[in-house]
């Protein structure tokens, strides 16, 4: 059966929590590495996306592999890797998955990744607060939301408080919506009331959020 590699790498990314608990923790890091080429392959895309589909289904069990296939059973598109989908996902969202655990792919959140993204933002830097929100995209880079800065390199406190509430290091995303969306609290959203004085309102809000499990 031909198949199409980027097709059968998308439906892995739509249904990733269970075909990754298919793969033994060798299996996926040869994955990674494939995928990790793929998008970094600066020449053949087909022959990076064939490895990487064949790495993947020769690790899954014959009746996972041939649900794959099934998926992928199309001549292949000659159009860009990036227009393959399947259920509104591709084969970028599965080296998200895969290389970089970020959660924000799919055609639910992936809108919602790329909003955030577009707020201004640096490059993360070792060694940088490990309070600060990081976040990185399809290209696997790591950036550091300028919102958080008073000056330089100095962030505001209050974002350094708000964000260890918001458990930023555990949900990176969750804790950039907070701060990046309008919030029906002061009908604007939370970064703008930074240097306003309201560092005490941030506070509240943030532990009201904690506290009740709603963002109202």
């Amino acid at each position: 059966m031909r198949v199409n590699p980027f097709k059968v790498l998308a439906a892995c990314a739509a249904q990733w929590s269970r075909y990754r608990s298919l793969l033994d923790p060798a299996a996926t890091r040869v994955l990674g590495q494939r995928l990790a080429e793929l998008r970094t392959d600066g020449g053949d895309r087909d022959a990076a996306a064939d490895r990487a589909a064949r790495t993947l289904l020769d690790a899954l069990p014959p009746d996972a592999a041939a649900a794959l296939r099934e998926e992928g059973a199309q001549a292949r598109y000659s159009g860009p890797p990036s227009a393959v989908l399947h259920q509104g996902y591709g084969v970028q969202d599965l080296c998200m998955l895969v290389l970089d655990s970020n959660p924000m792919v799919g055609p639910v959140y992936g809108p919602v990744r790329e909003r955030l993204l577009s707020e201004p933002a640096a490059p993360w830097h070792e060694g940088s607060d490990p309070l600060l929100i990081v976040l990185s995209g399809d290209d696997g880079r790591r950036r550091v939301p300028l919102f958080q800065f008073e000056a330089g390199t100095m962030p505001w406190q209050v974002v350094l408080d708000v964000n260890s509430v918001l458990r930023a290091d555990l949900d990176p995303w969750g804790a950039a919506d907070w701060w990046l969306s309008d919030s029906t609290w002061w009908q604007s959203t939370p970064a703008s009331l930074l240097g306003q004085g309201r560092d005490a309102e941030l506070r509240g809000a943030a532990d009201a959020l904690v506290s009740t499990g709603t963002g109202e």
